[in-house]
């Protein structure tokens, strides 16, 4: 009985582990928050481990991470912003409007996920900086594709 359960631990490891897929997270400022530095954690929904933490610092209106992700799972976002709007918000954190479900397949062709957030209209309740204007967005066309992988060729 006792084997059996040890074999059953290890194969579940094991399946796991070959499931991991590559993932980018590309998160983008709008163009009302480029004097803010803006953090966002990543969450696995199902056991809340969290995954990956990016920062955009003022100035800067993207960044792309890479981390690994698996087929099926369900992610959540929150994010946090300097400086403080409003006093007593210092460290306030704004959940993702919903959740991102990663595809239950990967295709023959895909070498990586990417998932593309833009603040703070994916999140909930973000009040608006002094500065915004009726013309903010988030531009993903000025944001390089990621490349490709290629897979090394046997040797000769």
């Amino acid at each position: 009985m006792v084997a059996r359960i040890v074999i059953a631990l290890v194969s579940l490891l094991f399946s796991t582990l070959s499931l991991a897929f590559p993932c980018y997270l590309t998160l983008a400022k709008d163009s009302c928050w480029t004097n803010y530095d803006v953090t966002m954690i990543v969450l696995d929904a199902n056991t809340n481990q969290q995954l990956l933490s990016v920062v955009v610092p003022k100035g800067k209106s993207w960044t792309r991470e890479p981390f690994t992700c698996q087929p099926e799972q369900k992610l959540m976002y929150q994010v946090t912003f300097k400086p403080t709007i409003w006093q007593g918000q210092e460290d306030k954190k704004y959940m993702a409007l919903r959740y991102w479900f990663l595809p239950a397949v990967i295709k023959p062709d895909e070498s990586a996920w990417e998932l593309k957030i833009c603040y703070p209209a994916d999140f909930a309740e973000v009040p608006l900086p002094a500065t915004a204007n009726a013309n903010c967005h988030c531009d993903f066309t000025s944001i390089p594709a990621i490349p490709p992988k290629i897979e090394p060729r046997p040797a000769q």
